[in-house]
């Protein structure tokens, strides 16, 4: 299993694969994707489709909100019962 630093590092890497002009930019785990330039509805689909390909976890589009921090995220992932409480409260449950 990924270990959360791990996690981590993968997602920010898969950040700046989605957005590749984000040089300069430093990620971190309490970085809100609001804080990613033109983090948009697109970017949370890009952002959902990687996860699910990467980490075979399907996160619903209302996690991946402006106000998510990517930690938040690492967690959903590497944490399936706090997933299955995000869930719950999600429009997509």
């Amino acid at each position: 299993m990924t270990t959360t630093t791990g996690t981590l590092n993968r997602i920010i890497q898969g950040i700046f694969d989605i957005f590749p002009d984000l040089d300069g930019l430093e990620l971190d785990g309490e970085t809100t994707l609001g804080k990613i330039p033109d983090w948009d509805s697109m970017a949370a689909v890009n952002l959902q489709v990687f996860i699910e390909e990467n980490f075979k976890v399907q996160l619903p589009l209302d996690l991946l909100n402006e106000n998510a921090k990517i930690a938040e995220v690492v967690m959903f992932i590497d944490d399936p019962n706090a997933l299955k409480t995000a869930r719950r409260g999600s429009a997509y449950s």
